[in-house]
């Protein structure tokens, strides 16, 4: 296998559909909201966002199911409100076949998401496909981290055994998967499935991943 490359994957709309952790926030949050308080559920989802955008996707509290049932008194579990939407898990149609050929080809691969231990291991159950992975970090429940500095990165980078040039990630937020590793010296791609750019860094599917890795002598020695 070789170990010249460590292909890095986001999880939360980069693999898998967005529908399940859209329907756990703002849906499943909501309407629990709604029935503890004797509310219309569009009233609920309006004043728990409100208190969702107060935090922000840069703090911890974001992506932590637990504080936020805490917060809002919630008569329930995390485990509870995953299990009542796993039925939405998903994959996008291409990843199984993506991940099969970019395993072959002898990339090692990982995944690297800001989303909590609990939604990853419950997505990765239900869509079968952590067996593709050699490692899978979870930066908010392993680290204590977000992707929002290269703090991340580098321990990743670390705990891998190779160096950031030795580092490929891909995932969908502009900021998070490719701002940030870029600045350690990863090869970074931003997946933007609306098609709406088209520059040399944004990528529109993970086809179009595996065409641009065509050129790289690693993958093809390996195929």
């Amino acid at each position: 296998m070789s170990t010249r490359r460590v292909l890095s994957f986001d999880l939360d709309g980069t693999i898998t559909d967005i529908s399940f952790v859209n329907s756990v926030w703002l849906e499943g949050i909501p309407s629990l909201y709604a029935t503890k308080n004797g509310l219309g559920f569009e009233d609920a989802k309006t004043l728990v966002m409100s208190e969702y955008l107060k935090v922000g996707k840069d703090r911890l509290e974001w992506y932590d199911l637990g504080y936020w049932i805490a917060k809002f008194g919630l008569a329930t579990s995390p485990r509870a409100v995953l299990s009542s939407f796993q039925h939405r898990i998903m994959v996008f149609p291409e990843v199984p076949a993506v991940l099969k050929e970019l395993k072959d080809a002898g990339f090692r691969l990982v995944v690297v998401t800001n989303a909590r231990r609990e939604f990853v291991d419950l997505e990765l159950e239900n869509t079968r496909i952590g067996h593709f992975f050699e490692r899978v970090f979870s930066s908010t429940s392993d680290f204590g981290l977000i992707k929002k500095s290269t703090d991340i990165y580098r321990k990743v980078c670390s705990t891998c055994g190779i160096s950031p040039e030795e580092m490929i990630h891909v995932g969908d937020d502009q900021c998070f998967d490719f701002e940030v590793p870029s600045k350690l010296g990863i090869t970074a791609f931003y997946l933007d499935r609306t098609r709406e750019n088209s520059v040399d860094h944004v990528i529109n599917s993970l086809q179009e991943l595996c065409r641009k890795l065509e050129n790289d002598k690693e993958f093809r020695r390996n195929k």
